[in-house]
């Protein structure tokens, strides 16, 4: 039988056919024949793709001494697309747990530090195939004295003594897991780790400014700049490998994790990246061709970036907020040998700023945006607030305008019939049941009829949103308490069945986003995350015009439009209540009035709107971190949900 999909320019020869069949039943599955591709210049002899593709350069692959091996060549790439990652979206979660890993270390520590990331990503896979491939060679074979193929062919390409200290805990984690003596695949002792450079880093030159604001803002940062690097070269100082304890700690957490690759990926890391920091010290991506450093395999080829549906599942892995910590400090916690889990772990602190574990994500927006820059960064942003905003959003409904109907009646208890009620109303069934011989007025009985009460009706929400995008606002990609706050509106409406509208404005003229309500999820985050820059006007004049003929479809019975507005803003939202456009004072006051509700939601840590917001009748909610947006939203909801009385306020009335 022709396998589906065989390689028609260089067919599997009968002894590749044999390993390749033997690779498959392996691991009991079955997939199209690989694709051979000799003198294909990959960094190493074999590689895979999505969607399953396995592809091998046999010249390559007998350049370096592997060729009567192809059981575990074949295996090994099967074992991307059955044990890690797997997918696509595994795929990404590990590369992101590395990210993570390498940022807790010390980023700009590491050259190329997106590159070092999807290396330890490739070499952190290979490490459970490799151990679970000798594993299931082992049971197959159970030949006394004779090691799996997959060993026997990690001796060859390891036959180089390294002199790279980070490929010698790989290997002697290979000792390990493989129950072999120290120096089978390794010197027994680990190379001298190398020395770093102690060149100190030019200033930063602020950048040109127009004004004198401007320039002590451009001295100060770049004075922050200069104390980071600073910060962090004493930090390198720190940072200390053990390769015989890391080894050993290494080979248990393939142990522990060898059905779990994103969990065990971040602890991984953790181990590896410090010997990444030194100069000289790294292994690279794939430097040569077909080295033992390489893990033999060259990884993912032609990786697409992420959709919009990848980015949402891969940011939305609970598995990806865990806090980095180095597994020696996890396995002297658990022991009782450390109490402050927080300290001599390799870890450095979060900007809160950015948006990163404060919300759950363990990785800002900013750095998210960086890790998957090949992708749509809209895309990329939405998904980030979506999966920030996710775990605080409920389904936001209010109480229906239309009245609750009275008309339907239950049956109640049994009471006595007198000869003063109506015939009709005598239960017969009843009656005789009570007592054969039928008696008016003594044994007939009758049944009670209770007005049926309707659990209250709910309706959707239609909410209108104001956005200030000017420069005195966190942009959306450093993190934004605003549009995190956004976000859980616009999701809770959605999922409530409503609709939205999104309108970012900045300075005079600056005004974009749609003018119809919409349930276009990706349209209205996309509005959300308009960002302008700038100066602060909020844009009376549309506000104004499109509330300025709401009054006559207020009022008809069964059928008015419920009208929430929340603008999310700082303290330059003044503008709102006339400062600088006079000619539009009283705007916000009338548009308020045909409003069920008003609610600004602003970064104003003085409480300088509140009492312009209390003159127009606007509620207030404030911002200060991202921790602050959830605990605001779920007030702003319950006012929704549940309007108060002392709000002067009914359902589909006016308040002024």
């Amino acid at each position: 039988m022709t396998p589906l999909f065989a390689s028609r320019e260089h067919a599997l020869d009968e002894r590749q056919r044999v390993a390749w069949e033997s690779a498959q039943a392996l691991w009991g599955v079955h997939l199209h024949d690989p694709e051979l591709k000799p003198g294909a210049h990959m960094p190493s002899f074999a590689w895979f793709s999505f969607p399953p593709q396995v592809v091998v350069d046999p010249s390559e692959a007998e350049r370096n001494g592997v060729g009567a091996f192809y059981e575990s060549i074949f295996a090994h790439e099967i074992g991307h697309h059955v044990l890690s990652p797997s997918t696509r979206v595994t795929s990404f979660a590990i590369a992101q747990q590395m990210n993570r890993a390498i940022a807790a270390t010390g980023r700009d520590l590491i050259p190329e530090p997106g590159a070092k990331a999807q290396m330890l990503s490739n070499l952190w896979s290979d490490m459970l195939i490799n151990t679970r491939v000798a594993a299931m060679q082992r049971q197959r074979d159970a030949e006394p004295g004779v090691d799996p193929e997959m060993i026997r062919m990690w001796c060859v390409l390891s036959s180089v003594p390294t002199a790279d200290q980070l490929w010698w805990v790989v290997l002697r984690a290979y000792e390990v897991l493989w129950s072999k003596p120290a120096g089978f695949l390794c010197p027994p002792s680990p190379p001298p780790r190398p020395v770093r450079s102690t060149e100190r880093a030019a200033p930063t030159t602020p950048q040109a400014t127009t004004n004198e604001a401007q320039r002590v803002k451009a001295v100060a940062e770049a004075a922050a700049v200069d104390a980071r690097i600073a910060a962090e070269a004493q930090w390198a100082e720190f940072v200390v490998t053990n390769p015989e304890l890391d080894a050993s700690l290494l080979a248990e957490t393939v142990r522990t994790f060898g059905d779990d690759p994103v969990s065990g990926a971040l602890r991984f890391g953790m181990l590896l990246a410090p010997y990444l920091t030194a100069a000289g010290g790294s292994i690279g991506p794939s430097g040569g061709v077909g080295r033992a450093s390489d893990g033999g395999c060259a990884g993912q080829a032609d990786g697409a970036p992420p959709s919009a549906g990848e980015l949402e599942e891969v940011l939305g892995d609970p598995r990806l907020r865990e806090v980095p910590e180095h597994p020696a400090v996890i396995k002297a916690r658990e022991s009782g040998g450390m109490a402050d889990p927080s300290t001599e772990q390799g870890t450095q602190p979060t900007d809160s700023r950015s948006g990163g574990d404060a919300m759950g994500q363990g990785y800002g927006v900013a750095e998210t945006l960086e890790l998957y820059s090949s992708a749509d960064p809209n895309a990329v942003i939405a998904a980030w607030y979506i999966t920030a905003a996710k775990r605080w959003v409920k389904p936001l409904t209010q109480p229906s305008s239309r009245p609750n109907s009275v008309d339907e009646t239950i049956p109640g208890a049994l009471e006595q019939w007198s000869i003063d009620d109506d015939i009709a109303s005598l239960d017969w069934a009843a009656t005789l049941s009570t007592n054969s011989t039928v008696v008016p007025g003594v044994t007939t009985r009758l049944r009670a009829l209770l007005p049926d009460a309707p659990p209250d009706q709910r309706e959707s929400v239609q909410l209108d949103i104001y956005i200030d995008s000017s420069g005195s606002m966190r942009a959306p990609h450093v993190g934004s308490p605003a549009v995190l706050a956004g976000t859980i509106l616009i999701l809770s409406v959605l999922r409530g069945g409503g609709r939205v509208r999104v309108t970012s404005f900045a300075g005079t003229g600056q005004v974009a986003g749609g003018a119809r309500f919409t349930r276009d999820r990706a349209e209205a985050l996309r509005d959300l995350t308009f960002y302008f820059g700038g100066g602060t006007t909020f844009p009376l004049d549309v506000y104004g015009s499109r509330y300025r003929d709401t009054r006559a479809d207020r009022g008809t019975h069964g059928t008015a439009t419920r009208r929430h507005v929340v603008v999310l803003s700082d303290d330059g939202l003044r503008s709102m209540f006339g400062t600088g456009q006079e000619q539009y004072a009283t705007t916000a006051l009338e548009v308020r009035r045909v409003l069920d509700s008003g609610t600004l939601i602003v970064e104003d840590p003085r409480h300088q709107m509140k009492e312009p917001a209390a003159a127009a009748g606007y509620d207030v909610e404030y911002l200060g971190t991202m921790d602050d947006a959830p605990a605001a939203c779920a007030r702003l909801a319950r006012r929704l949900a549940e309007p108060r009385a002392s709000d002067g306020t009914t359902p589909g009335g006016r308040r002024g």
